[in-house]
C-alpha cells in the first residue's frame, strides 16, 4: 500500500486517499434516511476499504465498563451487540485500558489475546487497535484486522487515529448512535472520577471546574460547506497572526530579549505547516473548529512524549496559538483569562506563575495542574495566595469538563471530579475540622514557639511577593527568613530596573515594620528563566549557570540589585544572603561587589545602612567546607530543597524521582546534623528554609539535630507552633539518637508513631 502521508513542519499532511476517506464519512453522516446502525455499518465498511483491512470493527464502551461490538465489516453480523469484552479482556480491552494504540502482526501470539468463537475470526492475524477517546475518557475501540501477518505502517496508524478522533466526536454528540446509547455515552463522559496526585498547597476546595481553554460553541464535526469552512479557518488564522503582529508593534521599546521571544512566537503563528495541517483536515470534510481541535489533540499527545525542555516550550507556544485560534472561531474577542465563575477550581495542563497571578481573584478556590512540582514557581505563588493546589494529574485535567463539580484536598493530593453525595458529605466534615484547626492555630499567633521543657524555636516566614506580607502579622512569624527576590525578575516582561527593585524592597521593609527581612539575591539562570531571558539550553539546568555563579558573571545585574537593596534600607539594617554558594572564593568575590556599592553609597549619601550578609548552604560541597564559608559571612541558611536534590541526585522537578527519596532518610538527616554542628563550631547562627521544614515530621527531626530557626510557608507556621509547644525537646532528642542508631530506610514511620504515643500535636 502506498503511503498516504507526507511530512510537513509540524506533522503529517493528508494525501488524497485519507482525504477521500474523511469525505466519504462526511457523506455518510449527511445522508438522510436509514438508522444510526446503518450509518455505523457504513462507517466500518468504508474504513476497512480505505485501510485495506479484511475486518474493521467498532467497539463502544458501555456504562458497566464492558466493550460491546457495535459494528463490523468482516466479522459475523450475528456477533454485533452480542460480543462483549471487559476492559481487562482481550486485545480490545488492552487498548481501552491503556488508552494506547496496539498493533501486532500475529494477534494470537499476544499474551492478552482472547478468542471469541461467535465472531468468526479464526483465520485473522494482523491486528491494529486504536482507542476512541474524548475528554480523556475511552468511549470505545476502533479495530482493523487482516488475515495475513501484517505490520501496519506509521502512516496507517496515523490515519486510524484520525478516524478514531472523529468517531469520538460524533459518538459523543449523538450523531452516530441511537438515543439510548448516546445517553449511555454521556453518562460515561460525566461519571465520577477520583485520583490522587501530589499535594502542593494544603486546603480543601469545593467548586466548579474552570478551564483555560476557550468555550467553543456547539459545532458539527463535519462541514456542510467545505469552501465556507476553509475561508473561516483562513480568516481566523489571519486574525491571530495580526494580533501577534500588533502585540509586537504596540511597544517599540521592547527589550532585545523580549522581542526575540515574541518574534519566535510570531514565526510559529506564520508557520505554513501548522496552517496547512488544519486546512487539509477542513478540505477532508471537517468543520474549522473540529480541524483545529484535532491538531490541538495531536500536538498535546506529542508534547507529553517529549522530555526536552526546549521542545516542550515550543509545543506550549503552539498550544497558546491554538487556544487563540479557537477563541477567534468561537467569536470570543477577549484577550485575558475571562471572568471566573463563583467557587472556580482552575484545571490546566501546565501553569506559569504570571498566569496564576492573572487568574487570582476571590472566585478562585483551588488549582489542579497536570504537571508541576511542589517547588515550581506556580506552586510558590499558590502557597503565597493560600490557594489549595494539587499537581501531577494530567488524566484528571483531560477528563474534566468546564462546569463540572470538583473537590480537591491539597493536604492529601486527592481530587474528586463529579463527586457523589457521600463524598460531598465527607469533605464537608473534613472542611469543618480544618476550619476548627485553623482557628486553633490563629489563637496561638501571639504565643511563643517554646517546647514543654523551655527550648525556644524561632519561626520565620517565606515570602516572595508584596501580597505575602500581611501573613507576617497574621501568623505571628518573628521575621521573613527568606524573601525570594527572583520572582520580580521572573514575573515581569523585562528585567526590572534599579528603581523598580528599590521600590519593592522598600515596600517589603515598610510592611515588615520592626521585624527583620532576609532578602535572597536573585536565584535566576538556567533553571529559572523568564520569557525575556536568552542563553543556551542546559542538559542539567539545576546544576548549571544559576544562582550566585550566574550573578558573578553578570556583575551589572548583581550590583544593580545590591544597590537597590542598600538604597531601600536607608535608615534601617539590611539582611541579605547569596544563593547557591559553592566555594568560599565565590563568596569573597560577591562581597567585593557589595563593598563597591557601599563605597558608592557613602560618596553620594553618607553612612550606609548596617549590613548582615548570609550564605545559603544548598550544595554538598558548601556543606563540607562550611567553616571556611562561615568565616566570610554573618549567618547561614540551609536551603533544604536544593540540598536534598543534590544529595540524592534526584531532580526535584521530576515526579519520577522527586518522591523516590525521603528527606527523612537517616543518611540525609545525619548529613544535616553534621552541617549544623559545623556551623555552631564556627560560631555562626544557622537556620533552615524551604518547603521541607513545613512538614511537621521533618521539623521534628530538624529540632532534634539542633536547628533553632525555621523559615517556612506562612500556612505552616500555626501547625509548627502547635507541634513545638506540645513536645518535650529532651525526649525528642533522645528518641532521635535511638532511631539514628537503627538500620531504618526512613525515620518517617517511627517518628509518626513516637509523636502519636507522646501526644505531640500534629496537623489535622
Amino acid at each position: 500500500m502506498s503511503s498516504d502521508v507526507t511530512e510537513t513542519g509540524f506533522g503529517p499532511r493528508l494525501r488524497p486517499a485519507p482525504r477521500a476517506l474523511l469525505q466519504r464519512l462526511r457523506q455518510i453522516m449527511a445522508e438522510t434516511g436509514g438508522t444510526a446502525q446503518d450509518r455505523l455499518d457504513q462507517f466500518a465498511k468504508t474504513i476497512a476499504a480505505s485501510l485495506v483491512g479484511d475486518v474493521c470493527s467498532i467497539y463502544v464502551r458501555r456504562p458497566d465498563d464492558v466493550l460491546e461490538l457495535f459494528a463490523s465489516e468482516g466479522l459475523k453480523q450475528s456477533a454485533i451487540h452480542v460480543t462483549r469484552m471487559g476492559m481487562d479482556e482481550g486485545l480490545v480491552g488492552w487498548v481501552a485500558r491503556r488508552k494506547q494504540p496496539l498493533q501486532v502482526k500475529d494477534a494470537k501470539s499476544h499474551e492478552a489475546f482472547s478468542y471469541r468463537e461467535e465472531t468468526g475470526e479464526d483465520d485473522l492475524n494482523g491486528f491494529l487497535g486504536v482507542p476512541i477517546i474524548r475528554s480523556g475518557q475511552v468511549l470505545g475501540v476502533l479495530v482493523i484486522q487482516n488475515r495475513t501477518e501484517r505490520v501496519y505502517t506509521d502512516d496507517e496508524l496515523e490515519v486510524a487515529q484520525t478516524v478514531a478522533t472523529i468517531l469520538a466526536e460524533i459518538v459523543a454528540t449523538g450523531e452516530l448512535l441511537e438515543a439510548r446509547d448516546t445517553e449511555d455515552v454521556a453518562a460515561l463522559l460525566h461519571k465520577p472520577e477520583t485520583a490522587k496526585g501530589s499535594p502542593i498547597v494544603a486546603g480543601i476546595a469545593h467548586g466548579i471546574v474552570f478551564r483555560r481553554d476557550p468555550r467553543i460553541r456547539a459545532h458539527p464535526t463535519f462541514a456542510s460547506d467545505v469552501a465556507l469552512e476553509k475561508q473561516k479557518l483562513e480568516d481566523a488564522i489571519a486574525e491571530v497572526q495580526k494580533s501577534v503582529d500588533d502585540m509586537i508593534a504596540r511597544d517599540p521599546n521592547l527589550s532585545g530579549s523580549t522581542r526575540e521571544v515574541l518574534e519566535v512566537f510570531r514565526l510559529f503563528a506564520y508557520d505554513k505547516g501548522w496552517a496547512r495541517k488544519m486546512t487539509e483536515k477542513v478540505l477532508a470534510g471537517l468543520s474549522a473548529e473540529s480541524a483545529v481541535e484535532q491538531v490541538q489533540a495531536e500536538n498535546r499527545k506529542k508534547m507529553r512524549e517529549v522530555s526536552d525542555p526546549y521542545l516542550r516550550e515550543r509545543f506550549h507556544d503552539l498550544e497558546d496559538l491554538t487556544r487563540r485560534l479557537l477563541r477567534v472561531l468561537s467569536g470570543d474577542t477577549s484577550t485575558g483569562p475571562g471572568e471566573l465563575p463563583e467557587n472556580a477550581v482552575l484545571l490546566a495542563e501546565s501553569l506559569g506563575p504570571a498566569e496564576l497571578l492573572e487568574y487570582h481573584s476571590p472566585q478562585l478556590n483551588g488549582v489542579v495542574v497536570g504537571e508541576a512540582a511542589g517547588t515550581s514557581h506556580a506552586a510558590i505563588i499558590a502557597r503565597s495566595l493560600g490557594i489549595p493546589m494539587v499537581s501531577g494529574l494530567p488524566e484528571i485535567v483531560d477528563l474534566a469538563i468546564a462546569g463540572d463539580e470538583v473537590i480537591i484536598d491539597g493536604s492529601t493530593g486527592e481530587v474528586h471530579l463529579r463527586p457523589p453525595e457521600t463524598t460531598r458529605v465527607a469533605f464537608a466534615d473534613k472542611s469543618r475540622l480544618r476550619s476548627e484547626a485553623l482557628a486553633h492555630y490563629a489563637s496561638l499567633r501571639h504565643e511563643p514557639a517554646v517546647t514543654k521543657d523551655g527550648v525556644r524555636i524561632e519561626l520565620q516566614m517565606n515570602a516572595g511577593l508584596l501580597i505575602d506580607m500581611p501573613h507576617l502579622e497574621e501568623t505571628g512569624a518573628k521575621a521573613v527568613g527568606l524573601f525570594r527576590t527572583e520572582l520580580q525578575f521572573l514575573l515581569g516582561q523585562s528585567l526590572p530596573t534599579a528603581s523598580a527593585q528599590e521600590t519593592l524592597y522598600r515596600q517589603i521593609m515598610d510592611a515588615a515594620g520592626d521585624k527583620p527581612v532576609i532578602f535572597r539575591t536573585a536565584d535566576i539562570g538556567s533553571d529559572k528563566r523568564a520569557g525575556y531571558m536568552t542563553g543556551p539550553r542546559e542538559a542539567n539546568p539545576a546544576m548549571g549557570w544559576r544562582g550566585l555563579r550566574m550573578s558573578l558573571d553578570r556583575e551589572g545585574l548583581m550590583r544593580t540589585q545590591i544597590r537597590a537593596l542598600i538604597s531601600a534600607a536607608r535608615g534601617r539594617s539590611l539582611n541579605f544572603m547569596f544563593p547557591l554558594v559553592t566555594t568560599r572564593e565565590e563568596l569573597i568575590t560577591a562581597k567585593k561587589m557589595v563593598d563597591k556599592e557601599l563605597d558608592r553609597y557613602r560618596k553620594l549619601h553618607g553612612e550606609p545602612p548596617k549590613i548582615r550578609i548570609g550564605s545559603m548552604i544548598e550544595i554538598p560541597a558548601a556543606a563540607w567546607q562550611l567553616r571556611e564559608i562561615a568565616r566570610e559571612c554573618d549567618f547561614l541558611s540551609i536551603g533544604g530543597n536544593d540540598l536534598a536534590q543534590f544529595f540524592f541526585a534526584a531532580d526535584r522537578e521530576t515526579d519520577a524521582v522527586s518522591r523516590r527519596y525521603d528527606p527523612l532518610s537517616p543518611s540525609f538527616v545525619s548529613f544535616l546534623g553534621r552541617t549544623v554542628k559545623e556551623a555552631k563550631a564556627a560560631g555562626k547562627p544557622i537556620g533552615y528554609c524551604g518547603e521541607q521544614a513545613g512538614d511537621s515530621l521533618m521539623a521534628l527531626a530538624l529540632l532534634a539535630i539542633g536547628v533553632e530557626t525555621l523559615s517556612v510557608p506562612a500556612s505552616a507556621i500555626g501547625p509548627l507552633k502547635a507541634m513545638i509547644r506540645s513536645v518535650t525537646f529532651g525526649e525528642l532528642r533522645d528518641e532521635m539518637a535511638r532511631l539514628m542508631s537503627l538500620d531504618l530506610p526512613s525515620l518517617r514511620p517511627a517518628l509518626t508513631e513516637w509523636a502519636a504515643s507522646h501526644e505531640v500535636e500534629m496537623p489535622r
